[in-house]
Order: structure tokens, then sequence, then C-alpha cells
């Protein structure tokens, strides 16, 4: 064939050859130049990126712990700075009076360990309980510092003979009413700064803890006590900073010897630095070694370089001159044109190939195979050498006339994919068969379809895959491998609202994204996929269901990489996620069923403030038989279905009935009497809450006022939702009930558990207030059982604190339940509330309240709740009593 076709027959000059050759060469030569700066350059930035990221790291964990130790050292500072003035101004000398007031501090005080006040090298104290505890001090009494004066001073750390924690002296000097010098000091527990330490991950490579401008060790991380107490290394580079005011990051020898980086955050109230380091070989390691992995690459990239262009130059001394032939059929067509022989190689390609293919010349085509010029496989999973050779075949025998396709190329320069419609057919020319190879490119219109559903299958915020590609993926496992047992996991971020009201929602999507991001990343390891559905709820699909310890250790895992701090506006932040957790096939066979057993569990985690809930059957509540009651509860609300009941609040000191409190009823058609226990919580999760809680409080008013017209006349507790505590229109609704009834805001009092109050403790402050400005009493229900702090607690505008049952029911028979009990009455009584217990069955549980100094108690040993009616013959019939008593 080539000796007919004189383009393929005949050679190039010798000329144009080395021409070719020199530019060729020159080309390669300066693409290993380029690779070898890039990869030095890459080196480099990687380095630097590399300690900068360390020094980030050290630098937001010394300013984390250097609030931390100023926070627990300015409340101890704070205690003692009141023992002070407290001794000066009532002149206390005597020992009794010092540890009163010693106690009295320690009531306030959530820090301190010890109070203590050394006078005369004899040392008062008491512990975080307000007990005395001198003994402990005697030994330490002489080697506190003496110096007088109000800025506080440190001794150095002590272990107690009676604790194995370490504690930090800190003490203020000053005279007392005789002239004496008297110190007056606080016991720091030092392990608190530990314990902060482990909860921000202190890695192993890393050191942590606080000196004082002396360049005393106060305390360290790792292995406290075998460095508390030594002095800084003369060569420590932190020596320098010790009377420098400024945060600075500095590198040198630590105290155990390994250079290291060093954090250096000086407290701006006391004479400490909180520093945190992290070891130069920690990263620089790492660090070599990625280099010298690329120094290896960089060689076999610069081998095959110059196989290709060994390869490369021998096909150019081949290239035969171009003809009018090649001008006619290659140049004027907008499309690639490749000529293929019998052997199945490339003859000949015209200018517009060349562009396609990212080659400086078509001749660069010449004596190619088209697998060669192909991936591996193409996109349908056909092996592009098996099917080329197909093709070629069909044509070559006549089974085919012309091949009309979709095939799928690699650029030569760059490895990209080129996309092309192939129109294949053959051809004789001077009795030679020729195989015409016709490529229109569409790898723009392929990549647009692909961004498309890319697009439509991905987040535009996150990057992440939707939920649309989450159901399509879920729908693909179960079709392709139904056998295959999978978990579904739907997490919601707890109060992401609070990150998007404070800080705007443009950190809050910047939060998403890193959020997504890390999630992301780490998932793979675990060979899971994440998706976004929506605001800041995300679901997880395991490759494979593990059993339920993995499931755990997944959701734990998962709560850890949310957990890690972020800065998002300047605020470092961590984050945490109620997740729910569903599997196929037991909890659903299709999407629907499983993302929606995922969100029924995700909700019931964060009802129940765990990190995750695993989908239980018996926990659905949203059945036909859940909405048929919503549906009953709604007619029994607007005619008249509901009733109330009351149960009488007795006065434990004199027996007398102070108040009732109205329980609600529901006596169904069908199903009988309903418990509030069923159809509360229901009402709670929709928009009943509100209608009910207007009809309760309506009859309860209406109640009211007929006793009081017939000189029955008391006080009525009643309950409400923190639904109705979000309501804006509750404290109006309630004033306009107030005066259609005439009834006296006094006479109410309106209870609020204690849990509610916790999931937005600045709403209900404000709704609370505002209940409590037209005069209505405030009672805390079911208190004990919320953990809600005492600092919180005291800000509340309430008057009544209320026991919980669990409490009250088994005080008698078990002391624990006892001490609560008691703890929460001097609690209330403390903050100038009533105390109410509930739950009171018996007369030996009455007797108890009554000697802890309990106000009022309600149970069933006084009465059970009674209709209206009833409560009225019951009133009369105590008043008849007490008339023949009396």
């Amino acid at each position: 064939m080539t000796s007919n076709l004189d383009f393929f027959a005949h050679a190039r000059g010798a000329t144009r050859r080395q021409r070719i050759g020199v530019t060729f060469y020159s080309g390669v030569l300066l693409v290993l130049v380029l690779l070898i700066g890039i990869s030095g350059w890459s080196s480099y930035r990687d380095y630097s990126s590399s300690s900068a990221l360390v020094r980030q790291n050290i630098s937001a964990l010394a300013r984390s712990l250097e609030g931390y130790i100023s926070s627990l050292l300015l409340q101890s500072y704070a205690s003692m700075y009141v023992v002070a003035d407290d001794l000066n101004a009532t002149g206390v000398t005597s020992d009794q009076d010092t540890l009163e007031v010693l106690a009295k501090a320690m009531r306030y005080d959530p820090i301190s360990a010890y109070l203590f006040v050394v006078r005369d090298d004899r040392a008062l104290a008491v512990d975080n309980r307000g007990h005395p505890a001198s003994e402990e001090f005697k030994a330490l009494a002489g080697q506190f510092p003496l110096e007088v004066g109000e800025r506080p001073i440190f001794g150095r750390v002590q272990r107690l003979p009676s604790s194995n924690n370490l504690y930090l002296p800190m003490l203020i000097g000053q005279r007392d009413a005789k002239g004496r010098i008297q110190r007056v000091g606080a016991l720091i527990d030092a392990d608190r700064i530990g314990e902060l330490l482990r909860r921000l991950g202190l890695a192993a490579e890393m050191n942590a803890g606080m000196i004082d401008n002396d360049g005393m060790i106060l305390y360290r991380m790792p292995e406290p006590s075998g460095y508390v107490g030594l002095p800084l290394p003369a060569d420590s580079p932190l020596r320098k900073r010790l009377e420098i005011p400024r945060f600075a990051v500095v590198e040198g020898p630590s105290i155990d010897g390994s250079n290291t980086l060093f954090a250096d955050a000086p407290s701006a109230s006391f004479p400490i630095h909180a520093v945190v380091g992290q070891t130069t070989a920690s990263f620089l390691i790492p660090w070599l070694k990625r280099t010298a992995f690329s120094a290896a690459l960089l060689l076999i990239s610069a081998l095959a370089i110059g196989l290709a262009a060994w390869q490369l130059r021998l096909l150019i001394g081949e290239i035969s001159q171009n003809g009018r032939f090649y001008r006619q059929l290659f140049t004027d067509i907008n499309d690639g044109v490749l000529l293929i022989g019998v052997d199945g190689r490339v003859q000949a390609a015209n200018q517009r190939a060349g562009q396609m293919f990212g080659v400086a010349a078509p001749e660069a085509l010449i004596g190619m195979l088209p697998s060669e010029l192909s991936p591996k496989f193409q996109p349908d999973g056909r092996l592009s050498l098996i099917a080329s050779r197909a093709n070629l075949g069909n044509l070559l025998s006549g089974a085919q006339r012309q091949v009309d396709c979709e095939w799928q190329f690699l650029r030569r320069d760059n490895q990209q994919p080129l996309d092309c419609e192939a129109h294949a057919t053959l051809f004789r020319w001077q009795n030679n068969t020729l195989l015409m190879l016709v490529l229109h490119d569409i790898t723009e219109r392929k990549r647009y379809l692909a961004e498309q559903e890319y697009l439509a299958s991905h987040d535009s915020l996150t990057g992440l895959p939707n939920r649309y590609w989450l159901v399509r993926d879920i729908e693909q496992r179960i079709a392709n491998r139904p056998e295959q047992r999978f978990a579904v996991l739907l997490l919601d971020m707890n109060r992401f609202k609070e990150v998007n009201d404070t800080l705007g929602h443009q950190h809050g999507d910047a939060v998403l994204q890193e959020v997504g991001k890390r999630l992301g990343g780490w998932l793979r390891t675990q060979d899971a996929d994440i998706a976004r559905l929506g605001g800041d709820e995300m679901a997880i699909v395991t490759s494979h269901l593990l059993d339920e310890v993995a499931i755990t250790g997944l959701c734990q895992g998962v709560g850890q990489v949310l957990g890690q701090p972020l800065l998002a506006g300047g605020i470092q932040i961590e984050l945490a996620a109620s997740i729910g957790v569903a599997s196929y096939p037991e909890h659903g066979d299709n999407p629907g069923d499983l993302l929606r057993c995922a969100d029924i569990a995700m909700y019931q985690a964060k009802n129940s403030r765990r990190d995750f809930v695993l989908y239980q059957r018996s926990d659905d509540n949203y059945t036909p038989e859940r909405l048929a009651m919503h549906t009953g509860l709604g007619r029994a609300i607007r005619e008249g279905g509901l009733h109330l009941h009351f149960q009488p609040k007795v006065r434990l000191s004199d027996r007398q009935v102070v108040g009732f409190e109205a329980l609600l009823r529901w006596d169904h058609p069908e199903r009988g009497m309903v418990p509030p226990s069923e159809f509360i919580p229901l009402a709670e999760s929709t928009e009943l809450i509100h209608p009910l809680t207007h009809w309760v409080l309506n009859e309860a008013l209406r109640q009211l006022r007929q006793w009081s017209e017939r000189g029955l006349g008391t006080c009525m507790a009643i309950n409400i939702s923190a639904n109705n505590l979000r309501n804006p229109h509750f404290v109006s609704e309630l004033q306009a009930l107030l005066n259609e009834h005439q009834v006296a805001a006094e006479l109410i009092e309106l209870e609020v558990t204690e849990g509610t109050l916790l999931e937005d403790p600045e709403m209900a402050l404000r709704s609370l207030q505002a209940i409590r400005d037209l005069g209505v009493t405030l009672s805390i229900d079911d208190f004990g059982t919320g953990y809600s702090s005492l600092a919180y607690l005291k800000r509340l505008p309430v008057q009544v604190l209320k026991i919980d049952r669990t409490f009250v029911s088994a005080m008698t028979s078990n002391f624990s339940d006892a001490m609560i009990v008691q703890s929460t009455v001097a609690l209330g009584h403390n903050f100038g509330m009533q105390v109410v217990a509930e739950g009171v069955e018996d007369a030996a549980t009455a007797e108890a309240l009554e000697r802890l100094g309990c106000d009022i108690a309600q149970g069933y040993y006084f009465s059970r709740p009674m209709s209206a009616d009833q409560v009225t013959t019951w009133r009369l019939q105590r008043q008849l009593e007490a008339l023949d008593i009396g």
C-alpha cells in the first residue's frame, strides 16, 4: 500500500527531521525543568503549610487554655478577695469566726478545692463543701510566701496527703486587725486543666501546661507529676518571654530535650503563661517522606517522558509528505479524520484530529492503534482494545458497512477524556483498503450534561450529594444487591440556629461547608457516604450493615469529628448532632421508609438529649392510630369532649387546703379514658397544643370564678407547655381570659416543667418575665429532672419550686432521695420560694416532708383528683369537720 501512495511512502527530508528533532527534545527538556521547578515549589509550599497549620493549632489551643485558666483563677481570686474584705471589715481574729467566713465564701465558689487563711504559721481552711480542713495544711503553712499585697502570687504546686490530685496555691497577703501578716488563699485543682486538655484532644506529640513569671512549671501534660514544680531549662525559649505580656510562637528545646514549637499565651490578669507545644519532628519527618516520594515520582516521570520522546522520534522519522489528496481530504473538514490500515494502525490524520488529541502535529498519531489513543475501558465498561478490534473486524469482513457509535479517547497532552461521535466506513483507493474514521468532538456537550447531572444530584453549598442522589443510591443498592444489609444515619445539628442567629448566615454556611468537608473525608475512610438533605440535616449510608457495636462506634466517630473546634466569625465553636439510625431491610425496603424511620429515631435522640438512637418500632408513634388520635383530640377540643379534675394542695404546717391543681382528662367515646401521657405529648408535637392550652385556661378560670361566687374562693395551678412560651400571643391571650372571667392574676399559678425551660433558656426567661408582670405566680414543675444550673434558676422570676414525685415517693425508704428532697427544700427557701411536694401517698411521707420544712404537699394521701362537683362537696365536708372539731 505504501508504495502506491506518495504521501505514505515518501519520508520527510533529513533537514526537516533534524529540525523537528531539535524542537521536540528542547520541548522535552523544558518540560523536565518545569516539572523539577514545580516539584520543588510544591515541597516548599507543603513545608510552609504544615508549619503554619501547626502554629495555628497550637495558638488556638494556647489561647483556649489561657482563657480557661484565667476564668478558673478569677473565680478563686474573687473568693479570696471576699474573704479578705470580710476579715478586715469585721475584724475577725478567732479561728471559728475565720472558718465561718471561709465557709460562706466557699458556698458560692464552684472552682476552689480549698479556701484558707494562714496566720502565725497556722492554716485555717475549708474544703469545697465548707467543712474545716485545717489539719491538711499544717505542713504547708510555712511554705507559702510572706509578701503583703492584693495582687495574687502563686506557691509551689502541692499534693495533699488525702488526695492524689495536684493543687495550685494562690495567695494574697494582708495585715489583720492586730497588724499581723495573714495570707488568704485558695487551692485550685490543677487536674481541671488536664481534663480540659484531654477534651481538646492533645495529640501524642504535643505538650501543654502553665508556668509562672519565675519560670516555674505549675502544670504540664503529659506526665504532670514528673514535671510540675521544676524550673524551665536555662536554654528554654520560654524564659525570655516570662515578663513579656504579648502572645507569641517560639521555637526551642523542650524540658525533655526535643526541639519544639511553643505557643505562649500570657494571662492579662495573673502572672502566669499558658503554653502549648508540638515537636517539630511531628510535622518535619512526614514532610521529608512526602518530599522523597515526590522526588521518586519525578524521576519516574522523567524516564517515561524520555522513553516516549524516543518512540515519538522514531514515528516522526516515518512521516511522509502531504499531497493534494491529504489537503483536500483532511484540511477542508471540521471534524477529526483518521485513516486506518488493515492492521488497525493510523496511517494519516488531519490537522483537526491533531488539535482534538492535543498533539503538536497530526503526524504524531501515525502508527497508533485506536485502543492506544483510548482509556483501557470505555464508559459502558467495554475493554477498548477488544471493542475496537471487533468493529474493525466487522467492517473488513463485510458484516457491517459502517459503524456509528460514541467513543471515548484520551488527549495526548493532558490525558483528559475526549468524547466523540465516531463514524467509520471502508473505502478503496488504488487497490488498497482503508478505514476512514470521522470523529466529531462532543466533549463539551458531555461535560455540560455531566455538570447538569452533578448539579441535580449535589448540594450547591457544600458540594455533598443531595436528597435526590441519596434516594437513587439507596434504590440502586437495593436493586443491585437486595441481600446486602446496610444502615442509614440521619443527623441534625444541635442548636445550629444559634450559629446563624449569632454570627449570621454567611458564617453559618461556612460552618456547614467545613463540617461537610470534615465528615466527607472521615466517612470515606469508614466506607460510608454522606449527603446533605437541607439546612443542617445530613444523611449517612454505610456500604454494609455493621453490628450494633460498630454502629455505636460510627456514631461516636461522627460526634468526635463534629466536636473538633472550628473558627467561625472569629469565635471557636464546637458542634454536636443528634443521630437517628435505621437499617435495611429490618426497618424498610425503600428510601422513603428508611429515611422516615431514621428521622423518627433522630428526633427521639434530640428530645431525649442523646447522641444517637437506633430506631425501634415500639417507639414509633407515627401510626394510623396516632393520626386518628390527633383528629379525635382536635374534635374533643372543639366539641367539649374534655373536662378537668382538680387535686387539692395542702399546707403541711396546719393541713389547710391552699389551692388546687387543674388536671386534664379526655373521655374518648370509643377508647374510654385516655391517659394524659398519651395525648399531651401528641398535642405538644403538633399545632393542637395552643387551642388545648387555651381550653384548659378558659375552663379553669371559669370554674375558679364559679367557686368564688359561691364563697369557695381559692388558688388554681395550671400546667403549660414550652410551646406556649414560644407563642408570642400567649401573654395577651392569658390577660384577655383573666379580664373575661374577672379573676385576679394572683389566684393563678402556672406550672412549667424544668426540662422545657432548658430547651431555649433565654426565650423562656423573657416569656416567664412577661407572665410574671401580669401578677401570675410561676412554678417550676418536676424539679430535679432537668439538670438546670443554679445560676439559671436564680434568674427565673418564679415563686414556687415543685419537687418531682420520683424523689418524694421513695424518700422514706431511700436515703439518696431523702437527701435530694432535703437539699431541694433548702435550695427553694434560700431563693425565697415556696416548696411543693407532689406524689405524697402516705402519712409517713407527709410527716417527713413537714420535718424537712416543706411548705405544701399534694397526693393521694390527701385526696385523689376530683371533678368540680366533687371538689365542692369535699370542701364543704372539710369545713363542717373543722367546725365540729372547733
